[in-house]
């Protein structure tokens, strides 16, 4: 797989911390300034490519109950 700039910010954002999808779009808007708003098709898409590839892996830990939505899916 070639890395791809949605790719790198992707890894950049999930190198300080796990993190749910609308949690790396936040971050990587954040990391580039505004310059990069990852559109959540945008996300999801290379999101998968990653995981098929072994680039990222869905984690397993979870943040406090009363903290957490089940619905979500964390990344690192």
């Amino acid at each position: 797989m070639t890395l791809r700039p949605v790719e790198f910010h992707i890894l950049l954002a999930l190198a300080a911390d796990e993190r749910h999808g609308y949690g790396l779009l936040q971050a990587v808007a954040s990391l580039t300034d505004g310059e990069l708003q990852l559109e959540p098709g945008t996300l999801y898409r290379a999101l998968h490519r990653m995981l098929k590839d072994g680039w990222v892996a869905e984690s397993a830990r979870r943040p406090a109950a009363d903290q957490d939505d089940e619905r979500r899916r964390y990344y690192g």
